[in-house]
């Protein structure tokens, strides 16, 4: 089975993860390792710096519902996915970016098509800028049929298995 690293970018919302779930659909013939990302500003004084812990951010930032739904999508697409981890990115250009996507092996990035960044905290930026430029392949997946009881639903835990999402 053919084996793939997939990055998507995440506010640590259940909206984010229905991304991961239309990558696996698409990917289904192959084993997935995916790196939900989020962009961070380092601290820029020394003693913050030496405070700094990447772990404690992480669980400040994920929500019980995050935590939860990445749970449900390791139980059902256990099959075919080797891994699902979170990660902080924080450089500051497109070659820093570009360096963590290699140092990472990624083979593509796959992003809402109805992108709307929502900061987590006050030092998140947007990664769609890194990510529109990045020479690695992009798909964007898009919300079928957007009403407003669907909005609700996609950005609540249980709606993560009852969406409708396609590739661009």
């Amino acid at each position: 089975m053919k084996k793939k690293t997939i990055l998507i970018p995440t506010d640590f919302s259940v909206k984010s993860l229905n991304i991961v779930k239309s990558a696996l659909s698409i990917n289904g013939d192959c084993e997935l390792r995916i790196l939900l990302v989020h962009g961070l500003e380092l601290p820029d004084s020394m003693t913050d710096l030496l405070l700094f812990s990447k772990k404690k951010l992480l669980e400040e930032l994920e929500t019980k519902e995050f935590r939860a739904s990445c749970q449900m999508l390791i139980s059902k697409y256990d099959s075919n996915l080797i891994e699902l981890s979170v990660d902080i990115f924080s450089g500051y250009n497109k070659r820093a970016f570009e360096n963590y996507i290699e140092a990472n092996e990624v083979d593509e990035i796959y992003a809402l098509a109805d992108h709307d960044f929502l900061p987590r905290h006050k030092s998140s930026f947007d990664l769609m800028p890194f990510i529109n430029k990045s020479s690695t392949n992009l798909i964007k997946v898009k919300w079928m049929s957007l009403g407003e009881n669907f909005k609700q639903e996609r950005d609540e835990l249980s709606g993560i298995f009852f969406n409708q999402l396609s590739s661009i």
